[in-house]
């Protein structure tokens, strides 16, 4: 004998129907509603419809001019309307601890430039969580998954990294000992950068990218010469404040990394570089989109 099929404990409800009325109860605008719902107009009409015909009776008084509640509608509003802001309330409360229990893991590499920094002290405490990225291995740690997002050197082409949004382009400078006598009023010349034994990045990261940050030719077609390799930025300044080499860095980071032994030399000739904020699409952060959107609000 089969045993009878058990009863829900409450009657099931018409969620998407009550969320489309409690949005065109503030709306009070088909079109408005379906663009809030991000729907179209259609598909509103269609579960109010849904929503008046489970009702029995209408909800709306709809015209060429306009749309009010009726008598009935205005009485479900008072219900509804509050307890969806009390839903979503808790839906967004629920969400916001646990993106601050499992933080924002944000890689840089070089510095955390002013605009990165002043997005991370507009979130709560403890919701991002800085990772220093080699700087000549920029899209491992968040290939493997143990960074949410990365702010890299641009350009990554790499499968599976997902570019959000580019920003800060900047002009090339060299890095050489404060010894040395180089460059003039206008910088260094290609000329100077040719003679120049230069610092280029050892590590993992791709040739793609390495040509773009260590180029071996000048776009006027000089060529460049490359005498030693350095893992990070700072190892990279230690060898060039000791020897007579020097090492590519952008403008930015010349503020970032002063010292009394080293001099900054702008390159005209060299193209400009730029940062790249890069995900990791099988691995999404609930907080990665917010981060982006408020860092667009920072920049240029």
């Amino acid at each position: 004998m089969e045993r009878p099929t058990a009863a829900p404990i409450l009657p099931e409800l018409p969620l998407q129907e009550l969320e489309c009325f409690a949005v065109l109860v503030h709306q009070l605008h088909f079109g408005r509603t379906a663009e809030r719902l991000g729907v179209s107009q259609g598909r509103v009409s269609q579960l109010i419809k849904r929503l008046e015909s489970r009702v029995g009776a209408p909800v709306f008084r709809r015209t060429s001019r306009r749309v009010e509640l009726t008598g009935l509608g205005r009485e479900l509003a008072e219900q509804v309307v509050p307890a969806f802001e009390r839903l979503r309330e808790g839906y967004d409360t629920a969400r916001a601890r646990a993106a601050t229990a499992r933080p924002l893991r944000l890689g840089f590499q070089c510095a955390v430039y002013q605009p990165v920094a002043r997005v991370i002290a507009s979130l709560p405490e403890g919701a991002a969580q800085l990772v220093e990225l080699p700087w000549a291995d920029p899209f491992s740690l968040l290939a493997r998954g143990e960074v949410d997002l990365a702010i890299v050197l641009a350009p990554c082409r790499e499968p599976g990294l997902e570019v959000l949004m580019e920003f800060s382009r900047q002009p090339v400078y060299v890095a050489v000992s404060a010894a040395q006598r180089l460059g003039g009023t206008d910088g260094l010349s290609a000329d100077e950068l040719a003679a120049l034994p230069l610092i280029e990045p050892r590590g993992p990261a791709p040739e793609y990218w390495r040509r773009v940050h260590a180029p071996r030719r000048t776009p006027s077609g000089r060529q460049l010469s490359y005498a030693a390799g350095a893992a990070t930025i700072q190892e990279g300044l230690s060898m060039v404040a000791g020897t007579r080499q020097g090492l590519l860095v952008c403008e930015r980071s010349t503020a970032y990394v002063q010292r009394p032994d080293i001099r900054f030399l702008p390159v005209p000739e060299l193209e400009r570089t730029s940062l790249e904020v890069v995900r990791n699409e099988r691995r999404p952060h609930p907080l990665a989109a917010g981060f982006v959107e408020l860092l667009a609000g920072q920049v240029d």
